[in-house]
């Protein structure tokens, strides 16, 4: 009677026991439902594994310090979008963006259209107000233009990290607070090469004051007033010239952000 009764209770238990692996299947597939992008997605593979891997370590780590999204993403191409909406879109629909304003900001490059575009969301379009997305620009400009994506995203992770410092104090950059670039020991012989040629010109210029002869540009200037008694003249038509400017067609091409829900800037490379 005993056994029976541990075979009993062995079975119930050996019963109750296969509920949990069915219970964490089904949560893993639940999650499996929601695919997040890494924040790094380079699609058109113009980074290496270890650019990649050290860019989303520092990437991850910068996001989860501010709880603000930092991301970069790569793509082939947009297919004929404008650059604007397409990465506006592409935040949009791969779930980008902490809290619930989904701040963040995102820095998409499309190799084959050579154009690349800033998008900011939430929180993001008051840390990066018109003034610091302008700053943005100048910093990662070069570095494209030079093919050094690498480098442009890393530049991007720097100055992001300090954006979201200084608004951290609660007072975001703007014009008048944004840093200034140092200035640069090679203005000091452009400055000495200025002055030494207005200085020439200058003394030229008093040297050319000290001649009491010089010669005339025109023959009037030889001629003694009152010596020449003028008994006819006429007018002889030669040519006329019309000019013609052509009156500028209005242009409604779309060149900001999509819509207003996101802040941005961009360019070509």
């Amino acid at each position: 009677m005993k056994k029976q009764s541990f075979s009993v209770m062995l079975a119930a238990a050996l019963s109750v026991g296969s509920l949990f692996p069915a219970a964490l299947t089904v949560q893993a597939e639940t999650d499996d439902n929601y695919e997040f992008l890494p924040r790094v997605y380079d699609a058109a593979d113009l980074l290496t594994d270890e650019e990649e891997s050290q860019l989303l370590d520092r990437l991850d780590s910068l996001s989860e310090e501010y709880d603000f999204d930092v991301a970069v993403a790569t793509v082939q191409s947009t297919d004929g979008v404008a650059m604007n909406k397409f990465t506006d879109t592409f935040y949009d629909d791969n779930y980008y963006g902490l809290g619930d304003d989904y701040d963040g900001i995102l820095f998409m490059v499309s190799i084959d259209d050579r154009e690349w575009h800033i998008t900011t969301h939430g929180y993001g379009m008051t840390v990066f107000n018109q003034d610091g997305l302008d700053y943005l620009k100048e910093k990662v400009q070069p570095e494209l233009k030079d093919e050094d994506f690498a480098g442009a995203f890393n530049e991007f992770a720097d100055q992001c990290e300090m954006f979201l410092e200084q608004a951290a104090t609660e007072e975001p950059y703007d014009a008048s607070t944004l840093p200034k670039e140092p200035f640069s020991l090679m203005w000091i012989p452009i400055s000495i090469a200025i002055g030494f040629v207005l200085a020439l010109l200058c003394t030229m210029g008093m040297r050319a004051q000290l001649k009491s002869v010089r010669s005339q540009e025109s023959a009037v200037d030889y001629v003694r007033s009152g010596s020449m008694d003028v008994t006819r003249s006429n007018d002889i038509f030669l040519y006329n010239t019309v000019t013609r400017t052509a009156k500028p067609k209005d242009d409604t091409s779309d060149t900001g952000g999509s819509d207003s829900s996101h802040g941005g800037t961009g360019g070509s490379f």
